[in-house]
């Protein structure tokens, strides 16, 4: 329904575009619009009365008015944008979590029919997501593979550039064409650093656990008796006896006796390998300890995405390991009102993308967004 309404609304210059040669100038020739969708509720926070989703619209409302202030005039593309809500706080009691969601069609040449047409995908979107950190520390892309004092820890994302006085933090999502702002307390972050002692502490805890769940499952499954290896011996003999040229049968036993092993022998061989496999994990992680000071300790851990550790990196090699810090959160505000912002924009390469990219960056007005912080 949605792209039968876009091209409807340009039908003229559609029309006039076809008679024509289609190119670039051809497709920033056509004049957009804005299109308001339905809401996306999914799942809402259970403690948030549907009766306050007006609280939520209105600030949606106030945003949606700032894209559009930003990128009146979509060229070449539908601007499309909807209200969702969706998610558990991300800290208990905390504030709910909502976004503005937006995405841009865009026309494109279809060199098969010589057609000016509107492509029904597009990897051009803006988020706003409010009190949520959805995206920017994602469970699929920056969750570490273990927890900390059981509470999840994420990579945080590396600063990229500056926009208008804020970093620019490239996601893992979709980072070589994605942008991401942070807009928050000015005093607080919503996160805070792992100190190298407490990943160490916890790296140690869980590889010791995963060894001995590892040993314990590898030991549960009995291994044959000896009465059934002999049996397994006995059938392989004869069938060389049977199949193999009198010729090559000595030879053939020979080495068959020769590298056989039983259940017991390859149960014994697996788990010795599997044992030194996370020794020499603990080893390394036991070396770069000792050798830690205990300022260094208490240093933020910096570590690459890997689940082997070989010690502590750079940013410029590796990310650092923050956890969501609940204390910055006001309990005392209604759940409605913004605590953080994060403001996300990604493009592909079309010429309608890079020019919605452009006017974005430019004349978004992001002090209002600023503006909705606490209140």
């Amino acid at each position: 329904m949605k792209k039968i309404i876009a091209i409807i609304s340009s039908l003229f210059l559609v029309s006039s575009a076809n008679a024509q040669d289609c190119n670039k100038e051809t497709i920033m020739n056509v004049k957009g619009k804005w299109t308001m969708l339905a809401n996306n509720i999914v799942y809402p926070e259970k403690t948030f009365p549907s009766s306050q989703f007006s609280q939520l619209y209105s600030r949606l409302d106030k945003i949606a008015q700032m894209f559009q202030q930003a990128y009146p005039l979509p060229a070449g593309i539908e601007a499309e944008w909807y209200r969702s809500i969706r998610g558990a706080a991300i800290v208990k009691n905390g504030p709910v979590p909502y976004q503005f969601n937006s995405l841009y069609l865009g026309w494109y040449c279809n060199t098969n029919v010589h057609k000016l047409m509107l492509g029904d995908e597009t990897g051009t979107w803006a988020y706003v997501f409010v009190n949520d950190l959805h995206w920017f520390l994602n469970d699929q892309y920056d969750q570490l593979w273990m927890k900390i004092n059981n509470t999840t820890v994420y990579f945080l994302p590396l600063v990229k550039e500056q926009w208008k006085g804020m970093n620019v933090y490239a996601v893992s999502a979709n980072h070589d064409k994605s942008k991401a702002v942070l807009i928050m307390q000015s005093d607080q972050l919503p996160y805070k650093p792992v100190n190298r002692l407490s990943f160490l502490q916890a790296y140690k805890e869980k590889v010791e656990t995963d060894k001995k769940n590892q040993l314990d499952a590898m030991s549960k499954t009995p291994p044959r008796t000896d009465a059934e290896e002999e049996k397994i011996k006995q059938n392989e003999l004869a069938y060389i006896e049977k199949n193999y040229p009198v010729a090559n049968q000595a030879k053939a036993i020979e080495r068959y006796l020769k590298n056989y092993k039983s259940d017991k022998q390859r149960r014994e061989e697996d788990l010795q390998r599997s044992a030194k496999y996370y020794d020499d994990r603990l080893k390394i992680m036991e070396d770069v300890w000792k050798n830690e000071t205990n300022e260094e300790l208490r240093q933020p851990a910096i570590i690459e995405n890997s689940i082997n550790f070989k010690g502590f990196s750079t940013l410029e090699m590796g990310r650092m390991l923050v956890v969501i810090d609940p204390s910055y959160f006001n309990m005392q505000l209604p759940k409605y009102v913004p605590q953080i912002i994060m403001l996300y924009w990604q493009w592909d390469n079309s010429a309608p993308a890079q020019n919605f990219k452009k006017q974005i960056e430019e004349k978004f007005p992001v002090e209002k967004l600023k503006e909705m912080i606490d209140k």
